[in-house]
């Protein structure tokens, strides 16, 4: 990230970069040592960097959790989720 603190591609293609995904579709399906990693990845991101629509966005695709509202929320609880175990998915 840059000095300015915003992020130059959106958030999940980002994180899905990050993740080292070919698709951000692939970003789904991450491993728990992949999720762990990621979880990390956004601790280096402020709230700031985007807004509370792409937080949430984030924090749905990731983590399949309800709306925050405020982007330190989502940032905060998609942290949390990608730091956990992973759960059985259907």
């Amino acid at each position: 990230m840059g000095r300015n603190n915003a992020l130059t591609l959106p958030l999940l293609e980002y994180l899905s970069h990050r993740a080292g995904c070919a698709y951000l579709s692939d970003l789904k399906y991450i491993n728990g040592w992949q999720r762990a990693r990621l979880a990390r990845v956004l601790e280096e991101i402020p709230a700031g960097a985007a807004d509370l629509r792409t937080w949430n966005d984030a924090l749905d695709y990731l983590a399949q959790a309800p709306p925050e509202q405020a982007a330190e929320d989502a940032r905060a609880l998609l942290i949390t989720k990608l730091s956990q175990p992973m759960q059985n998915r259907k």
